[in-house]
């Protein structure tokens, strides 16, 4: 197993957080959206409609997963997120001590981890069964606390929850981090993850602040695109 660089970086860790300061809330979804279509556009990125899940998938060039929109008949706001399970298991995962919304699915080459945020139920309009902006709209307008805007990188993120969070570029021709998966170690530290050697992601230094305005320091395992 190869060392994974820590790097320092500043990300957000909560949308409360990097939401405040920067933008103004409704120009906060404004680019967000905007951004976010150029993401689903990039070559490299797949999107596509699950019809079982009712729910549009984001694909990464590494093969990470978010699965967002929800079930829209049925107003389920259900987010999803998979990855390769080997890099984690390689490192000591066991799968038995993964915390409640999160599992290993599959085996050998197959194996992912699973994660799931219910977020409960929220209206969809009648575009996002076509259109994955508008799911994304639309959950962003069903849980609007869930986006926030972090000026420092120009990212915007959802914040999934557990310290889990998906962020894009604003701007990918001014950004070597386009896409950003970000994990919250701890839960899988405790699932005997030596979470400084999982291969392919970086364990990073990440300065935060409260909504208080108090700074500090938090550790995140990050796996970030460069898309242009």
């Amino acid at each position: 197993m190869s060392v994974t660089r820590v790097l320092t970086v500043s990300l957000v860790l909560a949308a409360v957080v990097f939401g405040v300061a920067f933008m103004a809330p409704d120009t906060v979804v404004v680019y967000a959206v905007r951004s976010y279509d150029v993401l689903l556009h990039a070559p490299e990125v797949l999107v596509a409609r699950n019809d079982t899940a009712g729910a549009w998938v984001l694909t990464s060039p590494g093969g990470e997963t978010l699965t967002f929109g929800g079930d829209t008949a049925a107003g389920s706001n259900e987010l999803v997120v998979t990855f390769d399970a080997r890099p984690f298991l390689a490192a000591g995962l066991d799968p038995s001590l993964l915390p409640e919304g999160a599992r290993v699915e599959g085996d050998d080459a197959s194996a992912r981890v699973v994660m799931r945020y219910d977020k409960g139920t929220g209206s969809f309009s009648d575009g996002a069964d076509s259109q994955p902006v508008q799911a994304l709209q639309d959950l962003i307008r069903n849980h609007r606390m869930m986006l926030g805007y972090h000026a420092a990188l120009g990212h915007f993120g959802l914040a999934l929850g557990g310290g889990n969070m998906l962020e894009w570029a604003q701007d990918q021709h001014a950004n070597d981090k386009d896409l950003v998966f970000v994990l919250n170690p701890q839960p899988f530290a405790d699932a005997g993850v030596d979470v400084a050697n999982v291969q392919g992601w970086v364990l990073a230094d990440v300065p935060v602040m409260d909504a208080q305005g108090r700074k500090s320091t938090a550790r995140k395992l990050l796996k970030f695109y460069n898309l242009v």
